[in-house]
């Protein structure tokens, strides 16, 4: 029989929901420049390191103000929201109690460090996950299986004992190229969009030991 050890989750619409809040300050911004985002693309930026958000947005939209200022008025955007609204996903906290003394649990983000130190200082984050890969921590990002390698590595956990919670499609393909389990929660992305997970949910309140063992001794 294969056991799981070791649960990695993403951060952004996986264990808090931010996804809304991104996207509110990201409306905002393009706003301003006269730039409306259509629906089909979001699902090209969900999962994308910070930085490469910024540069695919300002080349696609055709945005020319100075990369710096734009960004950093993006960033403010984004804080005012957080500010007001954020919250872990619905049964993160209930899903945590289930695994806990059952398996490590790691978090592996492609959000930048100071928005990580920023949410940690507001919802705890250090004191729920071990080991926590953060945007910038390894040279390539999501879709690249990097980060989520640097994970298994922090806890000296071999891919075939890992499992994966992700949300985007970059995560799914970096998951599945890191050769782990990946577990793909619906919301961010229409299923038909999703790379081949190894199970589809629609909630966290899904997710409990029974189905993990199913998933890893699946032939």
């Amino acid at each position: 029989m294969k056991n799981c050890n070791l649960i990695l989750f993403d951060l952004d619409g996986v264990t808090i929901d931010t996804e809304p809040l991104y996207a509110k300050g990201e409306i905002r911004l393009f706003k301003e420049y006269g730039v409306t985002i259509p629906d089909e693309d979001w699902k090209l930026f969900r999962g994308c390191t910070e930085e490469k958000f910024y540069d695919l947005s300002m080349n696609r939209y055709g945005i020319t103000e100075d990369r710096k200022k734009f960004q950093s008025k993006g960033r403010a955007y984004v804080r005012e929201e957080f500010e007001k609204n954020l919250d872990f996903m619905p049964g993160f906290k209930n899903l945590i109690k289930r695994l806990n003394g059952k398996y490590s649990i790691g978090l592996v983000t492609a959000t930048p460090e100071y928005m990580y130190h920023w949410v940690n200082k507001r919802l705890g984050l250090s004191d729920i996950f071990e080991h926590i890969v953060y945007g910038g921590m390894t040279k390539k990002g999501k879709p690249n299986p990097d980060p989520y390698l640097l994970g298994m590595k922090q806890f000296n956990i071999k891919p075939e004992k890992t499992m994966i919670i992700e949300d985007s499609v970059h995560g799914i393909q970096a998951g599945l190229s890191a050769n782990a389990k990946v577990i793909a929660l619906t919301g961010s992305v229409n299923v038909e969009d999703m790379p081949p997970a190894h199970k589809i949910i629609n909630c966290l309140n899904e997710i409990d030991h029974n189905l993990i063992k199913s998933i890893f001794n699946t032939l």
